[in-house]
């Protein structure tokens, strides 16, 4: 894989700037991500005479903004001169920055699977039922009213609603097995669903080249989680797994941490991952019934705080939405059983509880 390291740039104090040439006319632009333990985006630009193709920008931070231009500038090409910005998938930090780019070109044209396309209309035009399910679906699952009530507060995708009411308004969606050309690369469209509903990875296969959005990151474990009734992340993960496994893929090139090979081997470490996940929940239910938030609290989470007690709000969660992902799973297998479970007699409101069929 040729690799073009330039030089480190300073773009304002103790902000450090990066951009390598992974391929040819193929850039590599390290996004700084401001109070978030992931450190980085990488955004990839895609360059030619007629076309350039950036791939997800970052959070809405002025910081992000300058280094992705700055990026930019280094490879030869101006903001304006973009011609369409395709995104993975619509997390914050992947598309928080598309506001500034439309302001800075209004012809720039902006790419998202159609379910995300979807989800960011309903998350524009009914956002008050959009949070009234969320905090029903919290609620339902043990969660303290106090994280429904400040998810507002603490989740950053509600710090940028204009990032998703661009989405709404402007956005062109892509579908599965969709071919397009960026000068001498030729990328199919995969839908990957699992991370997020409509995620997307883009393969080049003549030079074997994956990117992968957050589907397939080399260290860390991608955030599969459900909060929305009737959905079924983790399976939906598992089996984009597996399609991208069957890929003949040389290089990985993630959305956050380096470059990759060997993707199989990395796919069988997570799926590996997930078969102890589901181990460890069917364990902690088999001495009695808990919610998906008691549950949470007794798994094993790989994060550097000392106890339960500990995690913030946000991380909490992040968790209980992967525990409820993993109970889903295996409720459809007939392991675990769910069991609406009233409050109180005065309120039609109820728990779920999870236990061991």
């Amino acid at each position: 894989m040729k690799q073009l390291w330039s030089s480190y740039h300073m773009i304002e104090p103790c902000v450090m700037f990066m951009i390598r040439e992974v391929f040819p006319n193929i850039f590599q632009i390290r996004v700084p991500l401001p109070h978030s333990p992931l450190g980085h985006l990488n955004s990839y630009l895609i360059r030619s005479e007629e076309e350039n193709l950036l791939i997800d920008t970052g959070l809405n931070f002025s910081q992000a903004f300058q280094s992705l231009c700055i990026g930019l500038s280094e490879a030869g090409v101006k903001p304006e001169e973009l011609t369409e910005i395709l995104l993975t998938h619509f997390h914050v930090d992947h598309v928080g920055l598309i506001p500034r780019f439309k302001e800075a070109s209004r012809n720039i044209r902006v790419l998202i699977h159609e379910v995300e396309a979807r989800m960011s209309k309903l998350m524009s035009s009914e956002f008050k039922d959009y949070m009234e399910s969320m905090e029903s679906f919290l609620e339902a699952n043990g969660a303290p009213s106090s994280i429904a009530m400040n998810l507002q507060k603490f989740h950053p995708a509600f710090f940028n609603p204009q990032a998703y009411e661009e989405l709404a308004i402007a956005a062109l969606p892509l579908e599965d097995g969709q071919e397009m050309s960026v000068g001498d690369y030729n990328l199919q469209v995969l839908w990957t669903p699992g991370h997020s509903p409509g995620h997307v990875c883009l393969y080049e296969p003549s030079l074997k080249i994956l990117f992968s959005g957050d589907h397939l990151l080399p260290t860390i474990t991608p955030h599969v989680a459900q909060f929305i009734e009737n959905t079924d992340p983790l399976t939906d993960y598992l089996n984009s797994l597996e399609r991208i496994e069957k890929l003949d893929a040389e290089v990985v090139l993630p959305a956050h941490e380096d470059a990759f090979t060997n993707h199989r081997e990395r796919i069988r470490q997570l799926t590996e991952h997930h078969k102890q996940r589901l181990t460890e929940i069917i364990e902690g239910l088999r001495s009695m019934s808990l919610t998906a938030y008691v549950l949470a609290s007794k798994v094993r989470w790989n994060v550097n705080y000392k106890s339960w007690d500990a995690f913030p709000p946000f991380q909490k969660y992040l968790a209980l939405g992967e525990t409820v992902a993993h109970l889903n799973l295996l409720e459809q297998k007939e392991v675990v059983k769910r069991t609406k479970v009233p409050i109180s007699q005065e309120s039609n409101k109820s728990l779920y509880m999870y236990s061991v069929q």
